[in-house]
């Protein structure tokens, strides 16, 4: 089976730079990544910014997504980028400067489209720029709340008093997300979706790439920005306990931005293989399949930044215990309550 395409929401409000965040992604990304532009008006300004870069680019012009008449305009798009044969690693919908991001995650949650799951709301957020944009009527506070990471864009050229403030803020208003300085729009794709699964060598598991091109070899800048990811991993020839799973997809440590886990869970009628993805409290599972005869394996993976402060991840409660009989229907029901 096939993993579904992860669909991220990049929003901020006008000027924040969320273009530049996601030329940024697409230059560096290595990987095929599809664009929903939801452009405000009727000429497609920021769909000509991206042209060339993007591997599949749909829009959709004359409205803000979170407020279209029609919202199977957005499953259209989505349908289109959702083919198998596209073969894409993860989708972006860059929203409008107006588009609230409560209404645009319910509609990817709600979208019956197959083969897509929900990935994270990105705020791209110009600290030296938030008193101009509050004054316009935009609120801080209400569009971080759902936010998986906030990126201070342009944070090279904001006094660090204001960095500071902006910062404690977001966190105020949202203490699981993710605070990322983003200088020229740089962001690690690994936060968000396997960069370059296509690619990396045989019998990998869980591609980690780092940035490798300076967006300044694409015309954009000519420094290099790196944001760094660190990551703990766990791969054991063990099927796992799927509560203890559960509990780390609901509830990761603030370090953790994302988890995700191709698991073999112990079941009554024979091992069964699960991926789940874990993304700012929304959680995804879907079944996979396993090759007959196969022996146990799992392998979880925590992400996030390396200049997290926090404790570092223990996934030693995951593994079953050599012996153990299958977890009972409740214990397998808080795993697959999320499929």
């Amino acid at each position: 089976m096939s993993e579904s395409v992860p669909v991220l929401i990049l929003t901020g409000y006008l000027g924040a730079g969320k273009t530049t965040v996601l030329n940024h992604l697409l230059a560096t990304a290595h990987a095929r990544i599809g664009v929903v532009i939801n452009d405000f008006g009727d000429v497609n300004v920021d769909a000509a910014l991206v042209a060339g870069q993007v591997a599949e680019p749909v829009s959709i012009a004359g409205g803000c997504l979170c407020c279209i008449d029609d919202p199977r305009q957005l499953d259209d798009a989505l349908r289109a980028l959702a083919r198998p044969g596209l073969d894409l690693d993860a989708v972006v919908i860059e929203g409008s400067g107006l588009a609230e991001p409560p209404a645009l995650i319910q509609l990817v949650l709600a979208s019956e489209v197959p083969g897509i799951r929900f990935g994270g709301l990105v705020e791209a957020v110009a600290a030296a720029h938030v008193a101009h944009a509050e004054s316009g009527g935009w609120d801080l506070e209400q569009h971080v709340k759902a936010a998986a990471v906030v990126l201070l864009t342009k944070s090279d050229i904001a006094p660090p008093e204001e960095l500071a403030r902006t910062r404690e803020r977001i966190l105020a208003a949202n203490p699981h997300t993710t605070v990322l300085d983003a200088p020229h729009g740089a962001v690690d794709p690994a936060l968000f979706f396997d960069a370059a699964k296509h690619t990396v060598p045989e019998g990998a598991q869980l591609p980690l790439w780092e940035i490798g091109e300076a967006p300044g070899e694409h015309g954009h800048h000519g420094h290099e920005h790196h944001v760094h990811h660190r990551a703990v991993s766990l791969d054991v020839p063990a099927a796992v306990d799927p509560a203890a799973l559960a509990d780390l997809l609901e509830d990761p440590p603030t370090s953790v931005h994302r988890v995700k886990a191709i698991a073999d869970v112990a079941t009554p009628s024979g091992l069964r293989r699960f991926v789940a993805h874990s993304v700012a409290g929304y959680v995804t599972v879907e079944r996979a399949r396993r090759p007959a005869g196969e022996p146990p394996h799992s392998v979880v993976v925590a992400i996030g930044p390396d200049d997290a402060a926090s404790s570092p991840v223990d996934l030693g409660a995951l593994p079953a215990a050599e012996g153990d009989p299958a977890p009972s229907s409740p214990q397998l029901r808080r795993l697959t309550r999320f499929l």
